[in-house]
């Protein structure tokens, strides 16, 4: 997951550990970002496997930065893992919007995909959840109080999918005008 954001990253521009590490955080949260110990051997492993370079340079304020650049053959795995589908798990949603975050890099057709591979991991999400939310009121191992809480939970998460759900179909209408 973090390689994907790194090479998105460079994708544009070189960049140095720090200033990758606060982009991931806008995009994430910074509750979820990565800590500079693990996001140097994601670096050094990206600059080992060919994908990018890695050289110090003295910045403004002279001080000196490591800063990686993509290569080509790190724009062509750039490429491949943000059109592969997305394994499921509990990064998956970090995932999804790391990908959306790229999607300037992607032709009309290649954002549709994500985007169609977006809604979907949400709608399976949303129909366990209503699956959930149907059999709790039966639930002979908790308490009323448990159950009434726990599903005001279930409607919280259900109501974050409905606002993801629309703000997709919003953004698909915003990119076919601009196919236009």
């Amino acid at each position: 997951m973090y390689q994907l954001f790194i090479l998105g990253q460079l994708m544009d521009h070189p960049m140095s550990g720090y200033q990758i590490r606060k982009a991931l955080a806008v995009i994430i949260g910074s509750d979820q970002t990565i800590s500079f110990g693990a996001l140097y051997p994601q670096l050094d492993k990206l600059a080992n496997a060919g994908d990018i370079t890695l050289e110090f340079k003295t910045s403004s304020q002279q001080r000196t930065q490591k800063m990686a650049t993509i290569t080509p053959q790190g724009r062509k795995h750039f490429k491949e893992m943000i059109l592969a589908p997305i394994v499921l798990n509990k990064q998956t949603q970090s995932e999804f919007q790391m990908k959306i975050n790229f999607l300037h890099l992607l032709t009309h057709s290649q954002q549709l995909s994500v985007l169609d591979d977006f809604e979907e991991y949400l709608n399976d999400k949303l129909k366990r959840l209503r699956k959930k939310q149907a059999e709790l009121p039966s639930n002979k191992n908790m308490i009323v109080a448990d159950i009434k809480d726990t599903m005001r939970v279930i409607d919280l998460r259900i109501t974050r999918i409905d606002a993801q759900l629309r703000w997709i179909k919003n953004l698909i209408l915003e990119l076919n005008r601009e196919e236009e």
